[in-house]
């Protein structure tokens, strides 16, 4: 679980790193961000509802445009969940299930994006990579944690290699 000050503290620096890029990041209120998501019949974890209502995106970039860190934060607008078979690769293990993944930042133009899988059931969400068509890698299970890491560039959010290629994923992106 996260510390929602950290994760309120990480949003805030996040759309003021936008504001000095001449970025706008718009705030939605609650009641429209619900509205929205209901139509779409998207879900999100809590963490995910706080920071679209401080900043709703990048809508001004998405999805031509990139910020200094080559990433596109969807709009609440453009949220959809993909429910399909992932391969879902986590430090211990890699298993395929069909379940649904939220895809919230697209990098460099879907050379890969970064999506949530939620687990209703435990009240808990898995950040991940998806550099391959149908592999999800976790990364964190907290937006401040990925917030923190997106802010400073961290090679951790770049990593999408893994023990387990085996699985279908295209020897391509294994290459270097």
């Amino acid at each position: 679980m996260h510390d929602s000050n950290e994760l309120l503290e990480m949003i805030q620096i996040q759309a003021l790193s936008w504001r000095r890029q001449g970025i706008a990041c718009p705030p939605i209120k609650l009641s429209h961000a619900q509205a929205i998501l209901a139509a779409n019949r998207v879900v999100l974890p809590p963490d995910f509802v706080q920071m679209y209502c401080v900043a709703n995106g990048t809508p001004e970039l998405y999805p031509n445009w990139l910020d200094k860190n080559y990433c596109s934060f969807l709009p609440l607008e453009k949220l959809h969940t993909e429910y399909k078979k992932w391969v879902v690769v986590d430090t211990e293990a890699a298993k395929t299930d069909y379940l649904g993944v939220t895809v919230f930042v697209d990098f460099m133009h879907r050379s890969w994006e970064y999506g949530f899988i939620r687990d209703a059931s435990a009240g808990t969400y898995k950040i991940g990579i998806m550099a391959g068509d149908s592999e999800f890698k976790v990364l964190t299970n907290s937006l401040a944690t990925f917030l923190k890491w997106y802010l400073e560039d961290a090679d951790t959010i770049y990593d999408y290699s893994h023990s387990f290629t085996d699985l279908g994923r295209s020897n391509s992106l294994d290459k270097g």
